[in-house]
């Protein structure tokens, strides 16, 4: 076929010796990457692969979704599997309630032995604390450790507290010291806040105002940023405040709202929403927070704040 080929366009005996050559080269460039595999065999064992896929339409949290079958680990064992739908959120091991640790992903008996810790006078000082629950394995910590926020008022302080700031109750000639009730920092009326010592109708209003602006509170620790309030306070108020392990936060369309709307959030400056908008001009809606991590001007601390409140 090359003959004929050759003596169709009259084509020199260099002229073929060069073509054949040309065809070689071509020929053996397209063969490569079969040799290369043939040659380097894909060891697949060597892969984890997971029947999970990660649900990214939350914010600031992991989905897990099983998507067929089961599997466990490489010991059998069915106490390292992933937790089916498990939800990660930051949370503070003193404070969470049975729910919100059924709702990261823990057994029954997981959470009773946290409870039952708890109730007999154990605190979590620091995230590693966690890990020396015996029926926390050390995969368990490895998946929650980067969600906890641990308030850090010391036990003594708490206690010392406490003992101040209760209410008295006279029944008869006796008098019963009763401690305030505990309220939900997202569902509290100034009304409720002002109950609290220290707290007057000023920095009573600043927190909802606050609230409001910030499309609520995901962290007991963001009343430390009422502006005024002194630390004294806070420590003095923070036995007496919980949150929901799933608290109905307002989020921000990223891809959707201008400069002058991000701007309105406390977390967000004018000049960072600007890049933010310039940024989704120039390459297209935001995916992720990965997408959002390629702005120059944002800071992994200022995306860690900011991830709770944002959807794409």
């Amino acid at each position: 076929m090359l003959r004929n080929f050759f003596k169709y366009f009259n084509l020199s005996r260099t002229e073929q010796n060069g073509f054949f050559v040309l065809f070689l080269m071509i020929l053996v460039f397209i063969s490569f990457p079969y040799f290369y595999n043939f040659l380097h065999p894909t060891d697949f064992d060597s892969f984890e692969i997971r029947d999970f896929t990660e649900d990214t339409s939350g914010v600031n949290s992991r989905h897990y979704k099983r998507t067929s079958g089961e599997w466990a680990n490489s010991k059998g064992s069915a106490s390292n599997q992933l937790k089916t739908a498990a939800k990660l959120f930051p949370f503070d091991p003193n404070r969470l309630d049975e729910d919100g640790w059924k709702r990261l992903g823990l057994s029954d008996k997981q959470v009773r032995v946290i409870l039952n810790y708890r109730n007999k006078g154990g605190q979590f000082y620091k995230k590693e604390d966690l890990a020396k629950i015996y029926s926390i394995s050390p995969d368990e910590f490895k998946r929650l450790q980067d969600f906890i926020v641990i308030e850090q008022v010391s036990a003594y302080k708490q206690e010392e507290e406490k003992q101040e700031y209760q209410t008295v109750q006279k029944v008869g000639q006796k008098e019963f010291r009763l401690a305030p009730p505990i309220i939900d920092v997202n569902l509290a009326d100034t009304t409720a806040f002002i109950k609290l010592r220290g707290i007057g109708s000023v920095f009573a209003n600043r927190i909802v105002s606050y609230r409001k602006s910030l499309g609520g509170f995901v962290t007991v620790q963001q009343i430390k940023e009422i502006y005024g309030l002194p630390l004294e306070t806070y420590e003095a108020i923070f036995p007496y405040l919980k949150i929901s392990s799933d608290p109905m936060i307002y989020k921000l369309n990223i891809n959707d709202l201008d400069v002058k709307s991000l701007a309105k959030h406390p977390y967000i400056n004018y000049k960072q929403g600007t890049a933010i908008v310039n940024y989704r001009i120039q390459h297209g809606r935001f995916q992720n927070m990965e997408d959002l991590r390629k702005v120059l001007l944002l800071d992994d601390d200022f995306l860690r704040k900011l991830a709770p409140y944002l959807t794409f």
